[in-house]
């Protein structure tokens, strides 16, 4: 650092986390109050300026509620930049949401803080529990060069530089004592302040540091805060100031030869990164996941398809920001109140009604269906699925097996056809009688009779983002008949279930037998919602075989169903340091499904949980030591070296080391493994005798938001409260995938990942002739996409390269011309012959302009 005076940048700001140890409403309430201090503050200059958190939700939050001579002060307090809003719309954890998320995240909160004024640019995350590898590349894609960050960091300066895997670079300031610094708030400031500087000075290269006054929800104290300071200017020059203003003065003086710092940011030796928040709640993270692929992965690219004209921009964006309150780190971590948790699900089950709903009325819209029986559609209420409708989502072809529920007047045998005449012969799981109900627009709800088939059957090449009209045809559908068989195949693998209750599978092209897979275990957790944190006598408890399994097969489909059960300590002692005395039966009933032609083996998990106190894993045998995984997180693919050694006891106020890594969608091993889910987040590679495992959580059950006593923590993350529903008692059911695949590249597991997340989709309804037969395709199996909307410009598209080389892609489409733009839809250039090349690991967004379908 310079010999020069120091200059302290005091940021009077508040921490605000909508919902967390209390609930949402309280919070409100709270927010009003310190609103009022706010703006009471700034308008008799006891305070120069206020950052409202970098998050507009906390704004819309208040709007909602204060009266309306408040608002005015607030928007013109705003007008003249004394008020600091934007970038973000929430403080959302960056591990746990999708990369689309985060983008909408951006864009939806930069569009807000553009209609009451300007937003601040500057990627502001004080909070969040580490950093994915992208955030740079996302940030400068909005026109914002730098970051503040505080967990994660490992840097020994306060200024570095973070660069993202493609290269984008952002200028980043690091807090080394956070963001909680409500200093002036204390009565002896003067000896504050001056311990303050002293332990962020040591880490400063430039003259200028910065302290972020206040916490979270606090409300700045009354009276000439700065005033207080006047005695302490010969040291220190304190001035009051903005993010903005100390990063201009901080990046003038910087070096040009900063530590560069490359992708995420998961370390703890300064700060917790709480890293087991992966899978507290696992639930939550099953259901939003459900609710970003119903957003993102089904309504925007069908009413994209259908609606032109009539697409709901707005019905969307309200709805993108019902999804992205679930987002913040209290949120979505699982590591709130129980009381928050069921506000959570109540959103989700909005959405989801909002979500099918929106859907419906794209179709309505292109008369695939028709709400009403005067209206203009092939199909009328209360007609059967004789005719029906499947919608390929993505922009490329699919392959594969085609699964759904529809219903017909009759009981009958059938096969299916295609517009072209082609026959194909389903596969019938299941089947029952029922009531479809319907109510039309015109006329009164009714029921009418039928029966209902949850039906399977293969496709080839159905076009990208199209809908696919098929027909209940003459002929004889396959049987899903049960057996006294103990075995599943097809011309891939060979499965039997092994008497300990794991599978034993035989590769048929390789003959390698891969014993033990799919071993389920519980150990004890003394920890909270934040850490897990085994007792000083744990207990270690497997799955054993319940009954013999039921194997159902057809010629294409074979299904194999087992239950194991698992007896475990009803949860911890009263010391909570080792078992309860009693013990509870946990059963888990398990699926696994294999269809010709499909390498992967699908397996459905219906948990039964009566066991507190533990973490609930499924574990898969890697054949030998494994040097490293890869796993997926927003806009990226992850190599991550394998941490087999773990410790358990933390100093004070540290956490042990990080041994268990994030996923979206997959983990992939070294020797080809790959592992398919959704909502399962958490995984660890862990050693068994010889050879490496990789085990993933399924159930993390504690009962408490926060402890101090914990092993694997020194110190407490948040109030000591009880959360008897994190304990997770009851019934789950989740859903994963695995195959064993060691030629498959990373781009080609990641295209699988998305498709097994959002399969093609079968809804009532028929498509006219030769219409909604492909919105765009793409051809390189490599590049991801995650978006597939109408803007006012167009048809937007958005492509990511997952790979470490440069990926070609042609877009096939019916639009006159195609440009390459920004987050914010400017102009980056001409998309020559349609063909357009991706660096290694960057994210490039479309606007298709003109013709057929844009």
């Amino acid at each position: 650092m310079t010999g020069k005076k120091v200059t302290c940048h005091i940021v009077f700001q508040t921490h605000w986390d909508r919902e967390w140890y209390l609930p949402f409403e309280v919070f409100r309430h709270r927010l009003a109050q310190v609103m009022g201090r706010i703006v009471s503050g700034l308008e008799t200059g006891e305070l120069k300026q206020f950052v409202l958190d970098g998050q507009m939700a906390a704004l819309e939050d208040y709007f909602d509620v204060c009266e309306d001579e408040m608002k005015e002060k607030v928007l013109h307090l705003i007008e003249e930049k004394k008020i600091i809003i934007g970038p973000w719309y929430v403080l959302a954890d960056e591990f746990l949401v999708s990369g689309e998320s985060l983008v909408r995240n951006l864009e939806v909160g930069m569009k807000l803080a553009g209609q009451y004024g300007e937003s601040q640019k500057v990627g502001y995350l004080p909070d969040t529990f580490g950093h994915v590898s992208q955030m740079p590349q996302l940030l400068k894609g909005f026109g914002i060069d730098n970051s503040i960050l505080w967990r994660g960091i490992k840097s020994e300066t306060s200024e570095f530089t973070w660069e993202a895997p493609n290269g984008s670079r952002v200028f980043t300031a690091f807090l080394p004592e956070g963001y909680y610094q409500p200093l002036l708030n204390e009565d002896n400031v003067e000896e504050q302040l001056k311990t303050y500087v002293g332990k962020v000075r040591p880490y400063a290269t430039t003259s200028h540091v910065l302290l972020t006054n206040g916490g979270d929800h606090l409300m700045p104290k009354h009276g000439n805060l700065m005033g207080q300071i006047d005695d302490i200017q010969d040291e220190v020059e304190f001035v009051s100031s903005t993010y903005e203003e100390f990063l201009t003065k901080v990046q003038a003086e910087s070096s040009t030869d900063l530590p560069v710092y490359v992708g995420e940011m998961r370390s703890n030796e300064h700060i917790y990164v709480l890293p087991n928040v992966l899978s507290t709640r696992s639930y939550l993270k099953q259901q939003n996941q459900e609710m970003e692929d119903e957003l993102a992965g089904y309504t925007e690219p069908l009413a994209s398809l259908c609606s032109k004209g009539k697409y709901p921009e707005r019905y969307l964006e309200e709805s993108w920001k019902l999804l992205m309150q679930n987002h913040p780190h209290d949120s979505i971590c699982g590591c709130s109140i129980d009381e928050v948790h069921r506000e959570m699900e109540t959103r989700t089950m909005m959405l989801k009604q909002r979500l099918e709903s929106i859907q419906m009325g794209s179709l309505s819209h292109a008369a695939v269906q028709d709400p009403m029986f005067s209206g203009n559609g092939l199909r009328k209420p209360f007609e059967d699925n004789s005719v029906f409708t499947v919608f390929n989502p993505h922009p490329r072809s699919f392959t594969g097996w085609v699964s759904g529920e529809i219903w017909l007047k009759e009981d009958r045998s059938f096969r299916l056809k295609d517009r072209n005449g082609k026959l194909y012969i389903p596969v019938i799981k299941k089947k029952r009688s029922g009531r479809h109900f319907a109510s039309p627009l015109d006329a009164f709800p009714d029921f009418k009779e039928g029966t209902f088939y949850y039906i399977e059957f293969y496709v080839e090449n159905l076009p990208g983002t199209s809908l696919s009209s098929f027909s209940v045809a003459e002929g004889d559908y396959e049987e899903f008949v049960e057996t006294n068989l103990e075995t599943v195949e097809n011309e891939f693998y060979s499965i039997e279930l092994s008497r300990e209750g794991t599978i034993v599978l035989v590769d048929k092209e390789t003959g390698r037998k891969h014993a033990g897979l799919q071993r389920i275990y519980s150990s004890l957790d003394a920890g909270d919602e934040y850490n897990y944190s085994p007792p000083v006598h744990d207990v270690k408890t497997y799955a054993e075989l319940f009954s013999l399994p039921t194997v159902r097969k057809s010629f294409s489909v074979q299904e194999m169903t087992y239950v194991l059960k698992l007896e475990t300590p009803e949860g911890l002692d009263q010391e909570r340091t080792g078992p309860s005395e009693k013990n509870v039966l946990t059963t888990i009933h398990i699926t696994i499904t294999l269809r010709a032609g499909d390498r992967k083996m699908y397996v459905d998990y219906i948990i039964d949980n009566h066991s507190k106190d533990q973490r609930l894993r499924v574990q898969y045998p890697l054949g030998d030591s494994a040097r490293y995984t890869y796993s997926d997180t927003a806009f990226d693919v992850v190599k991550r070296k394998a941490k087999t050694k773990e410790e358990l006891d933390a100093p004070k106020q540290k956490e042990v080391p990080v041994v268990v890594e994030p996923s979206l969608s997959f983990i992939r091993a070294e020797n080809g493994f790959t592992f398919y889910h959704r909502g399962l987040q958490e995984y660890q590679v862990t050693s068994l005798g010889e050879e490496d495992t990789l085990d993933v959580t399924l159930i993390r059950s504690v009962g408490w938001l926060s402890r101090d006593d914990l092993r694997t923590r020194g110190g407490g993350a948040g109030p000591n409260m009880e959360t008897p529903e994190a304990q997770c008692i009851g019934q789950y059911t989740f859903h994963a995938a695995f195959e064993f695949t060691p030629d498959k590249s990373l781009g080609q597991v990641a295209t699988d990942a998305h498709i097994y997340r959002i399969p093609p989709r079968i809804y009532p309804g028929e498509t006219r002739e030769n219409e909604l037969t492909g919105l765009i395709e793409f051809d390189n199996e490599e590049v991801q996409w995650s978006s597939l909307r109408r803007v006012a410009d167009g048809v937007e598209l958005r492509l990511w390269n997952p790979t470490d080389r440069v990926q070609a892609v042609t877009l096939k489409s019916g639009a006159e011309r195609i440009e390459r733009v920004d987050f914010l839809h400017a102009r980056v250039k001409t998309v020559e012959n349609f063909t357009d090349h991706l660096n290694p690991k960057e994210i490039s967004t479309y606007l298709l302009k003109g013709g057929r379908n844009a």
